[in-house]
């Protein structure tokens, strides 16, 4: 049956006997998290980005705020302001934990009113640009973006990810940079989503579950129409599967090239159109695309796996959970990651540089990581936490069988390449399969 939402204030079900792979698999995570962290932390003093602190509301003394002093410093003053205000973008999962489980817990733990705003970042991003660029106060204190402001100035240059206390096991992978852009700790990794291949074990044998790109196209060469694959254009988990088979059938050099954080439009261009790196990749999505069929979106995929129509499909992971939960899709929809990994990495939140509400707007971020509310989430919406020591214990076994296993997760997870790189190979991909 599917997983119930978890009510709010009621945490999951710890297991009792985690089991000791997962044990090592976290232990090992802190300490690469600690080493990776420790540098970070040295200047955690010291702004995000450029030469000093870009905050107007100067109530904090930043170059003395710390983890052990983080409370004491400001509860006082964030009381003083009395109230702040929270945008998020659209994802059903974050805007319920947000609303059911964060806000009304942060309001009884401060007597800080908190106003709720769900605004696309398509809206959200150009009020803040707009007000920043009057020198008027931002419309919110803090917000939940799929993407970054264009001008990274209009954030808080705060190394959040360094300074606040529930942040202090966040995955080091995730707390420093976002989509080839290096933020240093001023967003802060909240909501985790990784792409994988759904299928339905009650038509997939054990022995047909593809474990590699290769057995991908095996089972949809031997089972014409059964495959759906998003398109990239149309979807993310049709781009990270792209991503993936890119990761994997390029060269190492190729890869490196790709990979670069830093490549322009030009370099991308030389790469993706010039060279003979992604020759291999189109020739994959070719061969696949002659039996398997190419949806216009994540939700068309899955609509074709609860329809019976296909058995196997690219998907996101948290979505595919919802879809078990809300019986859209049959409760033997599971999930795996391919050898070689597919992309996954984690949306968060900011604080706007011209917020008048600095404290209060410090002590949200710090409650978004808390622990009983990073627990909440990933029980109920598979929404996967940036923090190392979560996922491995505190999933009820019921959930557990809806999302990817824990050992394939932690080394399936692989990164996606900057933005102007992934527009360049989507815009190939169209060029050289789509159009074919």
């Amino acid at each position: 049956m599917p997983v119930a939402i978890p009510k709010s204030g009621s945490p999951p079900t710890l297991l009792q006997e985690p089991r000791m792979q997962l044990k090592c698999l976290a232990a090992s995570a802190a300490v690469i998290a600690a080493m990776t962290g420790a540098a970070h932390a040295a200047d955690a003093n010291s702004p995000a980005f450029g030469d000093s602190f870009n905050v107007t509301d100067t109530s904090v003394d930043l170059s003395q705020l710390t983890r052990e002093n983080f409370y004491d410093v400001l509860v006082p003053l964030a009381k003083k302001d009395g109230e702040m205000t929270f945008y998020s973008y659209w994802p059903p999962a974050p805007l319920v934990v947000f609303q059911n489980q964060i806000i009304p817990a942060f309001e009884k733990k401060y007597g800080i009113k908190v106003n709720f705003n769900s605004v696309e970042t398509n809206v959200g991003l150009p009020q803040l640009d707009a007000a920043y660029k009057e020198g008027k106060p931002s419309p919110m204190d803090g917000y939940f973006s799929s993407d970054l402001p264009a001008d990274l100035n209009e954030m808080a240059n705060i190394r959040l990810t360094d300074i606040l206390p529930n942040a202090a096991d966040l995955d080091p992978a995730l707390a420093y940079e976002y989509r080839g852009i290096e933020h240093n700790g001023a967003y802060v990794p909240f909501h985790g989503n990784q792409t994988v291949i759904a299928f339905n074990s009650s038509v997939v044998k054990d022995d047909e579950v593809p474990q590699t790109f290769e057995d991908l196209l095996a089972y949809s060469t031997a089972n014409p129409g059964k495959v759906a694959i998003t398109s990239p254009l149309r979807g993310g988990s049709g781009s990270g599967f792209l991503t993936a088979v890119s990761h994997k059938l390029m060269s190492d050099d190729c890869v490196a090239r790709w990979m670069d954080l830093s490549a322009d439009e030009a370099a991308a261009d030389q790469l993706v159109n010039n060279s003979e790196c992604f020759a291999p990749v189109w020739a994959y999505f070719n061969d696949l695309l002659e039996t398997a069929q190419i949806t216009n979106g994540n939700t068309d995929t899955l609509n074709l796996m609860a329809n019976g129509v296909a058995n196997i499909g690219t998907a996101w992971e948290d979505l595919t959970f919802s879809y078990v939960m809300g019986n859209q899709l049959p409760d033997t929809v599971r999930v795996t990651i391919l050898g070689g990994g597919q992309p996954g990495g984690a949306e968060g939140a900011f604080i706007p540089s011209n917020t008048e509400n600095l404290a209060a707007a410090l002590l949200f971020m710090d409650e978004i990581l808390a622990p009983e509310h990073q627990a909440w989430k990933l029980a109920g919406f598979a929404s996967r936490s940036p923090k190392t020591e979560l996922d491995a214990s505190l999933i009820p076994e019921e959930a557990r069988k809806l999302l990817v296993p824990a050992d394939i997760y932690a080394e399936g997870r692989i990164s996606n390449a900057n933005p102007v790189m992934s527009r360049v190979v989507r815009d190939a991909f169209a060029a050289n399969v789509l159009d074919k």
